[in-house]
């Protein structure tokens, strides 16, 4: 994941103290994600994965610890969360919440078959029937209002404008009745854990909330579904049809899906954006919000047509 925070080897051992993990064998650096800084962390005990949340407060911390203890108590596969010595889920270091999960074996694979991806759609309608925890937020952390608070500041860019046009359509084209349910949020490619073609877990429940279920459907077709800049209808037909084989659509859902497909590619570039472009200025990322806005030019001119036939 992203290395934002560094820490000595005597903070490491600071925070390691609070937890019961063992004898520590090594500790490796984990590349990839966007928004946290993580340590593999290898003890007698097993593996564990160390992350410190470089965006969010305590607040949105103990809700996702909670999300993540509520799934366990479910049985939904993903990562479980390692309790401190003190029962605590989480604890702090300088000011930034930290929490450690258990390490799961297996492989992110950037380019799914249509095996894996039916996978998905099946798991993704068996999470949106869950009980969501009472303390899961009722917004999605980068949908419209994250939208609109970034279009109220003053910076003058290109995209912006294209961004507010994408905002003012989707506040007309959504129906705000869709049902909503316990999503991920963020269902791309790198946060789905396979071993042996079969899938194992769906990780990173940082933006879960209770929320439209076509918006993570949506979500995962941008994120699983497109390859080099270019949707894969067949695809998301496969996502669309596994997940149908478990949560059936109605009909009005079906013709929202092609707006909640393109709200998501929408959100996922805003998203890229403001990170890149705002928040953690990097020349070298500034430019992947493209990729993402391309895919919600996509989806668009395919107006009406159903993404199910």
């Amino acid at each position: 994941m992203a290395r934002y925070s560094k820490l000595t080897d005597k903070e490491l051992n600071l925070l390691l103290e609070q937890y019961d993990l063992g004898l520590v064998l090594q500790i490796s650096p984990i590349e990839g994600g966007q928004a946290n800084s993580s340590l593999k962390v290898s003890t007698a005990k097993g593996d564990f994965t160390l992350s410190i949340c470089d965006e969010k407060n305590g607040e949105e911390i103990q809700n996702f610890t909670a999300i993540l203890e509520n799934l366990e108590e479910q049985k939904f596969p993903t990562t479980r969360l390692v309790k401190t010595k003190a029962g605590g889920r989480f604890i702090f270091h300088n000011s930034k919440p930290v929490y450690i999960k258990k390490f799961l074996q297996g492989h992110t694979i950037k380019e799914l078959t249509p095996k894996m991806i039916q996978q998905v759609g099946r798991s993704m309608a068996e999470l949106h029937l869950l009980i969501p925890p009472v303390a899961i937020d009722s917004s999605f952390p980068y949908g419209i209002e994250a939208i609109g608070n970034l279009l109220n500041r003053s910076i003058t860019h290109q995209y912006l404008d294209w961004l507010a046009e994408k905002k003012s359509y989707l506040e007309q084209a959504i129906d705000s009745d869709m049902p909503k349910g316990f999503i991920h949020g963020d269902i791309f490619w790198d946060n789905l854990l396979f071993e042996e073609g079969s899938l194992v877990a769906i990780l990173d429940f940082e933006e879960a909330c209770h929320f439209y279920k076509l918006f993570d459907i949506g979500m995962a077709c941008v994120g699983c579904c497109a390859n080099d800049g270019y949707f894969n209808l067949s695809l998301i037909k496969k996502l669309l049809g596994s997940y149908a084989a478990v949560s059936p659509f109605t009909s009005s859902e079906k013709s929202q899906l092609n707006i909640f497909v393109e709200y998501a590619a929408v959100a996922s570039s805003f998203w890229r954006f403001r990170q890149y472009n705002v928040k953690h200025p990097n020349p070298g990322k500034a430019d992947s919000y493209k990729e993402l806005s391309s895919l919600a030019d996509q989806i668009h001119t395919l107006g009406s047509t159903s993404l199910l036939d």
